[in-house]
């Protein structure tokens, strides 16, 4: 007889009196078993439950439990190596999925999926959280009848504290024998993870000890001296480098670039962080608390710490022979803080767009993909190279655009090809996009336009990081950042079968949205301002003003283009103003127009507020509708711009049908 079967008909008939009656016969049921189906009791376990976390939480815990998921994912990759018979699943201390690595293509589905005991009934994952111990579920121990076909084992890792971090665990089909070597191959490989995290943590408190006795070194000595890290990141400064700067704390410059700190040009910047001794530029400018301060380099040295990261100590004084300058616009450089650091051109100050930058920031500290979302001219490319030249990676910026090459040339662009692959191969081949950005960054432009087959491709890539070219049998293997930007809604690209969920996920371990220019109206006379300096120094002429007109209409115009085509009207602005002042004759007739138009409707609506007090009852409801018709009509053609004439997003967005938003599209006169 086959004891596995009995085995299994027996749980099977203690599961199905449990949910036919609530009993458990505990001497043929684990205890923890049985304890997890007393927990589990409300659930309906006939029904299929999946419970994905919204993308945003999803991203929150990706960030929060970063070292736990670089800790296990390499060990996660190996066992997958040898051994094909199960997925690996690592999860967060809530049974959030992080990561999952398998040979099945469904592996990469569970990602932002709760496995937790409230969410899908005893399983690994959950119950192992609930248990706070290793388990192993067979068959038709998990409470849910779906997950029957299923052997799975958990393990849970700790921190030095014995706090549970998370799970790792394995999920297999019961039916294969080679799955009861599952427990043993977790618990090992949860043991290497929890080893991992303690020696980085240790090497972190190494590293923090060490700065802190560098703190106390560097105090003695007689000039300033700031540490700089691999990225250029300040991360120590003396006593005497604060008294030399006006600053009070230490806290004041540690984080901040040294582009912030040292206000010179590029060439003197390279020039301080040479490894060629020859290269000792000894005069430079620091930007005090209230005045630019003249230095002189008396020191500079680049160290290993104990942890194996680079770092460089610039020692220096104040040039006694030169003035301190008082008004930093005096010089022939700009000292605003952003005007040295790499989103110097990531101009704006709204609330948004800060938010923007300080995310972009954190993305350019880690090697995680990004994926970049927006309208057409929000600046998305900008946004990847920024990204890329703050990271501090060596190797190039490659900029793919997977909407303009022909379908057939993709492949071959991205992988390249061996001589002879093809009809109209060159002799000697061709190398291709993702080797060629070797220890930099790809940006994947309108990724959206991907086609479906090379999606897998792509997705394959993302997971070995291995090359092959076409017609080749020498894979590669290469050091790639990739950034995505798309215009495209890939969720619904999703839903209707064209965009991979997978590599979605894949793409989306960061996700920047862009909001529109017309969402961020406060940062128009910033962004202008920029562009004139800019292009009024590329066409070397005098700089410009605008006038306040021409000012307020750019303001009031909504944009579609975005920043793209505010660039565009400056540019044909500076080209064709004669004089000292960009006036509003200058812009295109349509913006005009749309200003005299906005321009009506505000004197409109001022006089009727002007008149509201001597108003009879009537004339009041009449005013008030006018200026709730005036109001809605706005909204209406705003969320039509966000949606791209989607009207059935703009009904849902309204809370409307799609027949009454179309009614009021012809009251208001509105075309898409």
């Amino acid at each position: 007889m086959d004891t596995s079967y009995y085995y299994d008909s027996k749980i099977h008939e203690n599961w199905q009196k449990f949910v036919d009656e609530g009993i458990v016969t505990e001497s043929e049921i684990r205890p923890e078993i049985a304890r997890s189906w007393q927990r589990c009791r409300g659930l309906d376990p006939k029904s299929i439950n999946t419970h994905q976390l919204p993308n945003r939480i999803f991203q929150a815990k990706l960030a929060e439990n970063i070292q736990l998921i670089s800790c296990a994912r390499p060990i996660m990759q190996e066992i997958n190596r040898t051994s094909k018979d199960f997925i690996l699943l690592l999860a967060e201390k809530e049974g959030c999925i992080l990561e999952a690595v398998g040979s099945s293509i469904d592996a990469y589905n569970m990602l932002g999926l709760r496995y937790g005991e409230k969410d899908i009934g005893t399983n690994a994952i959950g119950t192992s959280l609930a248990e706070e111990k290793a388990l192993e579920i067979v068959g038709p121990e998990h409470y849910c009848e779906q997950f029957h076909s299923y052997h799975t084992a958990g393990v849970p890792i700790h921190d030095d504290d014995g706090t549970i971090l998370g799970i790792l665990a394995a999920i297999g089909n019961h039916s294969n024998s080679t799955t009861y070597n599952m427990l043993q191959t977790v618990k090992l490989a949860a043991i290497i993870i929890e080893n991992q995290l303690r020696y980085k943590a240790e090497q972190s408190s190494i590293t923090s000890l060490y700065h802190r006795t560098c703190s106390s070194i560097i105090d003695f000595i007689n000039y300033g001296m700031i540490v700089i890290d691999a990225n250029r990141r300040i991360i120590n400064a003396n006593h005497k480098c604060l008294d030399i700067m006006g600053v009070g704390q230490r806290s004041a410059l540690i984080g901040k670039f040294v582009e912030d700190l040292i206000v010179d040009d590029n060439h003197v910047l390279t020039s301080l962080f040479s490894s060629n001794s020859n290269e000792f530029i000894k005069s430079f400018h620091i930007k005090g608390l209230d005045r630019i301060i003249p230095c002189t380099l008396v020191r500079r040295q680049f160290v290993v710490n104990p942890d194996n990261s680079y770092q460089t100590i610039l020692g220096f004084e104040i040039d006694k022979n030169k003035d301190l300058f008082g008004d930093p616009s005096s010089l022939n450089f700009i000292c605003d803080d952003e005007e040295k650091s790499n989103f110097y051109e990531l101009v704006g100050e709204s609330e948004a767009w800060k938010q923007i930058k300080n995310v972009a920031r954190k993305a350019a500290g880690v090697s995680s993909n990004v994926l970049i979302t927006g309208e057409s001219g929000t600046g998305k490319e900008l946004v990847a190279r920024a990204i890329h030249e703050e990271s501090g990676r060596k190797g190039k910026f490659i900029v793919i655009n997977c909407g303009a090459i022909p379908k057939e040339l993709l492949q071959s662009e991205l992988f390249g090809y061996e001589e002879g692959a093809f009809t109209g191969a060159r002799k000697g081949g061709g190398i291709g996009k993702l080797e060629l950005a070797d220890g930099g960054t790809v940006f994947l432009d309108e990724i959206g336009e991907m086609p479906f087959d090379m999606q897998v491709n792509l997705l394959r890539f993302i997971q070995d990081t291995i090359v092959t070219p076409i017609g080749g049998y020498n894979p590669r293997k290469v050091d790639v950042r990739i950034i995505a930007a798309t215009n495209r809604n890939l969720k619904k690209e999703i839903w209707e079968g064209t965009f991979r969920d997978d590599l979605y996920y894949r793409l989306s371990v960061i996700n920047i949205e862009l909001p529109p220019l017309r969402k961020r109206k406060l940062d128009i006379p910033l962004i202008t301002r920029f562009l004139i300096d800019s292009f009024c120094t590329q066409f070397n002429r005098n700089s410009l003003s605008i006038s306040d007109k021409a000012m307020a209409i750019l303001c009031e115009y909504r944009w579609p283009g975005n920043v793209r085509e505010l660039k565009n009207i400056i540019e044909n602005a500076i080209v064709f103003t004669n004089g000292d002042i960009i006036t509003e004759d200058r812009l295109p007739g349509h913006i005009n127009e749309y200003g005299e138009k906005s321009e009506k409707v505000s004197q409109k609506t001022e006089g009727l507020e002007n008149r509201a007090s001597s108003l009879t009852i009537e004339e009041v409801r009449n005013f008030n509708m006018k200026l709730k018709d005036e109001h809605e009509r706005e909204q209406i053609i705003e969320l039509i711009d966000e949606f791209n004439g989607n009207i059935s997003q703009v009904a849902q967005k309204i809370g409307l049908s799609r027949t009454t938003v179309y009614r009021k599209m012809k009251k208001y006169k509105i075309e898409v």
